[in-house]
């Protein structure tokens, strides 16, 4: 009996044992409870039962735990479910939680109340407008209004408030005593459904996509955030936006950022910026460009953006009136959250570009270069004694020298060759890297700190970013403080303040371009480190050099190295932005919002050219008197000092706006209605002002006066002429000078939008615009900008809800007007005039007509047609935005002819006509969805063609390739596209190795001035005409990998081709006074003899001058045979992110911790065979530029408490 008892109780205890100690191991993240109880039964072998009713208003599952047993795990999942669970035999059975005694009481006696509060997106913070937030006790339903707001009435405490949104994770909320007043919710965002919608901020209101009818496009914002090859936010959108071309290459007189084709061939194509609802002020196209990376899109910090929205057509953009034909780009700052905890974030990456590559250029290597300079030397073309005299207007370079030297006898043979393939076995590159490059860096910090109370939210920010380039010596810090407050008065009143305060340092000593400027043999150092003096590199022969500096007693050395320390330029940007905005809610549905922005900026740059440097050196000398047998030189510039330049650019810029907002909802949301209304007044005051000083000591401050009226009527006689044939100097430097320009606009706006039942919608704008740029003409002043817009939303419709595999299907179709006015300043239907001072005025100063008036001048107005297609099918695996647009531009804005009677031989005014035809494809598939592995690709696509319908513009008649008004040097003809690109149609060479063109008449010349426009062959657009980007996200667990491909595809560029075809194998004149030597390694391959034509294209060398006039080499540079397709496609980034896991971020305290690595600009496929990378070619001009920040890499981190 005993055993018998013994081993029943033993059983009793094992039966027990294998009920609890099933061991579960879980690792999960906001999972849905029904897979937790999969993973579960899997586990263990229980049945868990359930209904799927039953878990409708249950919570993802957040949970890790190792080998646990079951009851302990099941407590943990059903910790805050509105569920209980039992444990019979091998079953699991789930239950509705049961409410306490306690609770039923309170339930009972409960006094219903208000409940307000606000809806918000996980990730940017921005409010939700029109989402659902229903009481599932009695259904009542409040939709939120543009704040995210909102209000449910007699509401029980305790009742469960289920909050939806379209593209957002339905959330429900219990409602407490504690949060029925202040009741704030995040919304998560729904991956699969993410191309649903989107909340659409146009600067003024946001509103939600699927209420609009407009073209809307919004960058992948982790992708803008972890770019960081540049603070630029417009660089880090390339690829990102369908439509928005990012086109870097050199040389190009059009924006880099062009939004759907260009739209002004004269006045400026960039998009509108606004940011917070303030447009950056304009000052393209004028005197104040250098200020543009202040108020510019340059002071945004990326890492303080929460989105941004790309408007494209007129119903997106029109609300913006005449300021909107290029398209608007809209930036949202972060802000605060009421009731949030205080967050901090550190975010922080180090992003090293290195040195740029040299051997980029195709120049002649020393070997090659000495080759040419045997082959070309000429002593009958430039004979010794004329290449000595101050009109050679180069120094002779040592290859020259030995040349010179053995035919002059000085050497033999055996000595010259001797010595050339000396300088032959010479490399200079390594020591050009070395001395005149270092390797660039880009860092930024920034820390961030955010909560809010029950009436009151904040963001802050502290940035600063090192900005090192290639320059040794090159600094440029900027320090970045921003701080967002929002203040609930009561429940009408909100008010809101952005402070924001940029200053940015640069300093950057003489930079010497040092790319393929030298000869390729030249050194700068010898073997002892010391700086090499090399004089023949100015535009003096060492004779002439030596008679100047006796006469003057002026050293005249020149030493690149030493160049580099003898001067600097010191930038000091300072911006202050400041927006105050005062909102109330006047009645149910109408709010009242009064905004005030002043944004003030400065730009002080100092530059300084010391005593020792060789422009104030040889300046002092070109206006020195020589001395006679019994007196000194007389110096008429200073002989201490330096030369000083202040210039100071400062803007402020202010706009008051008024604006009343209305939005109501009613019968459950089968009518949505929203009207806008508002009034704003902007100014813009812009002043630079500059001053330069002679004899500047920087110890005292001081300089020393100078007769500038003399020295500018010209000096008799100097050591070193200016004008060598009249013997005189001229001094024509700019002492002092002021430009000012004020412009106001004054506008007037109305939007407003319906929808019924969700399936349909209309919208409208209005907006007038008056400008004080076209005088006192009413008519010109005025510029109404109107659009109009629909949307059927064809998922809705019950015909097509039994369609299991579609998800969202609508249709879209807008058209409206906006425009463009000439840049201030520039053109008005009055007289522009300005002071000017010259020595042959009286009293040396008086007026001049700047800009003759033209009383016809109107806006550039731009008509857009818009129609688009969103459609999203299998659970959202795949989804899609299509738009066809067509923008017809009028009256484009530019100088046209004048009869010449008027003394003038054009004048502002308006030209022509252009249009602008596109398709835009944004494409987004998940191709792999599972716990812990997730891959999506996403596809922006846009092909543009543009074409000028009609121009009024002076062309001449003959075609000359030197001609800058030659057709095959325009860019803008009526028929083709803007940009385009035209060349002659290459014939080949003659047996004189001259260059030929075949005319449209089948002759086939090289005699000068030989084409009409007819003969010139049309190659295409150096604007790219498909442009996108391809994108590959991944994730495994706490890993992420994106891989960013941006095109441009079918615009053409001239190939950078040699151009030494006579004189001299010397220098040539460079903007900053000095000379380059080296050719293109083209050269080696030129016509040699009678029968090469047959092999090369490349014409002959001629030294003579005089011969070579016989032919026009142009046609060979301008030639169709070096005009190459630019396309390309670059893997723009790829970016790898890890998240520590949980159980460290709980030891340390933190939020989250996620490092990131980066590789930029790592491969590039090429149309082109000849080695060259569009974004580093002049696509009109044809030469390359350095190539820089390829293959760069970036490491970055970023931590959340």
């Amino acid at each position: 009996m005993k055993l018998t008892t013994l081993l029943l109780i033993i059983a009793i205890f094992q039966v027990s044992a294998s009920t609890y100690a099933q061991q579960v191991s879980l690792s999960e993240k906001n999972t849905p409870l029904e897979q937790v109880f999969n993973k579960i039964r899997v586990q263990t072998g229980y049945d868990i039962l359930y209904t799927t009713s039953l878990l409708k208003g249950s919570r993802p599952v957040t949970i890790k735990v190792t080998n646990g047993n079951l009851d302990d795990v099941l407590k943990r999942v059903f910790v805050g479910q509105p569920l209980e669970y039992s444990i019979e035999d091998k079953s699991v059975v789930v239950s509705k939680k049961q409410k306490t005694l306690l609770e039923k009481a309170i339930n009972l006696f409960a006094i219903p109340t208000d409940v307000s509060g606000r809806v918000v997106s996980d990730s940017t913070r921005t409010p939700l407008i029109g989402a659902n937030v229903r009481s599932k006790a009695n259904n009542t339903v409040a939709t939120t209004d543009v704040n995210g707001a909102f209000t449910l009435k007699n509401i029980e405490i305790g009742t469960v408030l289920e909050i939806s949104y379209i593209g957002f994770v339905t959330q429900q909320v219990s409602v407490t005593r504690e949060n029925a007043a202040n009741l704030n919710i995040i919304l998560k965002s729904d991956v699969s459904r993410l191309q649903e919608v989107s909340i659409i901020s146009n600067g003024y209101q946001t509103i939600a996509k699927e209420r609009s009818a407009g073209s809307f496009a919004k960058p992948d914002l982790n992708a803008v955030v972890n770019r960081s090859t540049s603070m630029n936010v417009l660089q880090r959108l390339d690829g990102l936006i369908p439509g928005l071309t990012v086109n870097n290459a050199p040389g190009q007189t059009a924006s880099p950022y062009i939004l759907r084709g260009l739209t002004s061939v004269s006045i400026s194509s960039s998009p509108l910026y606004v940011v917070d609802g303030i447009p950056l002020p304009d000052v393209s196209g004028s005197s104040f460009t250098n200020i543009s990376s202040v108020t510019g899109i340059n002071s945004i910090n990326p890492q303080d953006i929460a989105d941004i929205t790309v408007l494209k057509d007129a119903t997106a953009a029109s609300i913006w009136g005449s300021r909107a034909a290029n398209g608007v780009i809209v930036i949202v700052t972060k802000r605060g959250l009421r009731g949030e905890r205080v967050r901090v974030t550190y975010d922080a990456f180090v992003n090293f570009q290195g040195k740029p590559d040299l051997n980029y250029f195709p120049v002649l290597n020393s070997q090659q270069f000495i080759q040419a300079a045997r082959e070309t030397f000429d002593p009958v073309a430039y004979p010794y004694n004329s290449v000595t005299l101050p009109t050679a207007g180069a120094g002779l370079a040592p290859h020259e020298v030995i040349l010179y030297n053995q035919n002059l006898g000085k050497i033999t043979a055996a000595q010259a060759n001797s010595s050339l393939d000396s300088l032959a076995a010479i490399n200079n590159n390594q020591q050009i890297k070395d001395l005149f490059y270092r390797n660039a860096m880009l860092m930024n910090h920034t820390l961030s700190v955010s909560g809010g109370q029950k009436n009151y939210a904040f963001y802050s920010s502290l940035a600063y970013t090192d900005n090192r380039s290639n320059s040794p010596g090159q600094s440029n810090n900027t320090y970045k403080v921003n701080l967002r407050q929002d203040f609930n008065i009561g429940t009408r009143i909100r008010l809101g303040l952005i402070t924001d305060l940029t200053n940015t340092v640069s300093n950057s000593p003489r930079n010497i371009n040092a790319t393929n400027q030298f000869y390729p043999y030249q050194l700068f150092q010898d073997n002892a480190g010391n700086n090499i003096s090399l004089p023949y590199m100015t535009s003096l022969p060492d004779a002439v050099r030596l008679d100047y500096e006796t006469r003057s007693r002026i050293n005249l050395n020149y030493s690149p190295l030493d160049e580099v320390n003898y001067g600097y330029k010191k930038d000091d940007f300072l911006l202050s932005r400041n927006i105050f905005n005062v909102g109330v809610k006047l009645i149910s549905g109408l709010n009242y919002t009064g905004t005030f922005s002043f944004i003030k900026s400065t730009n002080r740059t100092r530059e300084y050219d010391d005593r020792n440097s060789y422009r104030v050196r040889a300046q002092t000398a070109q206006f020195t008197v020589a001395p006679t047998a019994t007196s000194t030189p007389v110096y008429n510039l200073p002989n201490t000092g330096g030369n000083y330049q202040v210039s100071n650019i400062n803007q402020r810029n202010w706009t008051v706006r008024n604006q009343l907002d209305y939005n109501k909802s009613w019968s459950n949301g089968l009518h949505q209605l929203t009207l806008l209304a508002g009034q704003e007044v902007q100014e813009q005051f812009n002043i630079l002002n500059l001053s330069s000083i002679k004899g500047w000591d920087p110890l005292l401050q001081t300089g020393v006066l100078v007769d500038y009226k003399t020295l500018n009527a010209g000096l008799a006689n100097p050591v070193w002429p200016g004008i060598l044939g009249a013997n005189v100097s001229q001094l024509n430097d700019q002492i002092f000078g002021q430009v000012e320009v004020l412009s106001r606009f004054v506008s007037y706006y109305g939007n407003a939008s319906y929808t019924f039942n969700r399936k349909y919608t209309v919208n409208g704008s209005y907006r007038i615009d008056k400008s004080n740029n076209f005088g006192i003409n009413t008519a010109a002043q005025n510029k109404p900008v109107w659009s109009v817009g629909g949307k059927w939303a064809i998922g809705e419709e019950s015909f097509v809800k039994n369609v299991t595999w579609l998800d969202n299907l609508a249709l879209r179709a807008t058209y409206g007007i906006s425009g463009n006015a000439p840049t201030p300043g520039t053109a008005a239907s009055y007289d522009i005039i300005s002071g000017t001072s010259n020595s042959f005025l009286p009293n040396g100063r008086g007026l001049q007509i700047a800009t003759p008036a033209n009383r016809s001048l109107t806006w550039e107005g731009t008509t857009t047609t818009n129609l688009g297609l969103d459609i999203a099918v299998l659970n959202s695996r795949l989804s899609a935005a299509i738009d066809i647009y067509q923008k017809k531009t009028k009256d484009l804005l530019g100088y046209v002819p004048t009869n010449s009677f008027t003394g003038y031989p054009s004048i502002y005014g308006n030209l022509g006509d252009l249009e602008n035809k596109g398709v835009e494809l944004s494409l987004t598939s998940v191709n792999v969805r599972k716990p812990n592995f997730t891959w999506s690709t996403t596809l922006n696509g846009a092909y543009n063609k543009n074409v000028i319908t009609s121009l009024n513009i002076i062309t001449t008649p003959v075609t000359t390739g030197s001609g800058t008004n030659g057709m095959v040097n325009q860019r803008f003809i009526t028929g083709y596209p803007g940009y385009a690109l035209f060349a002659f149609e290459y014939a080949g060479l003659d047996n004189l190795g001259d260059p030929q063109i075949r005319l449209a008449n089948g002759t086939v010349t090289k005699a000068l001035n030989a084409s009409k426009p007819n003969d010139i062959k049309f190659m295409g657009s150096t604007q790219p005409k498909w442009s996108g980007g391809l994108s590959n996200n991944f994730t495994y667990k706490s890993f992420g990998l994106n891989l960013n491909a941006i095109f441009n595809l079918g615009h053409v560029m001239r190939r950078d081709v040699d151009n030494f075809y006579s004189t001299r194998l010397t220098h040539s004149s460079t903007s900053n006074g000095f000379t380059t030597g080296n050719v293109h390694a083209d050269f080696v391959n030129r016509w040699r003899q009678p029968g090469d034509e047959l092999t090369t294209n490349i014409p002959s060398f001629v030294a003579n001058p005089t011969i070579a006039a016989r032919r026009d080499i142009s046609y060979y540079t301008l030639a169709d045979i070096n005009v190459i397709s630019a396309s390309f496609v670059k893997m723009r980034d790829i970016t790898l992110t890890y998240s520590l896991p949980q159980q460290i971020i709980k030891k340390i305290h933190a939020e989250g911790v996620t490092l990131r690595a980066q590789v930029s600009n790592l491969m590039l496929w090429k149309a082109n065979k000849d080695g060259i990378d569009p974004e580093f070619q002049s696509g009109i001009d044809g030469y390359r530029t350095l190539r820089t920040n390829q293959g760069t890499v970036t490491f970055g981190l970023n931590v959340r408490l």
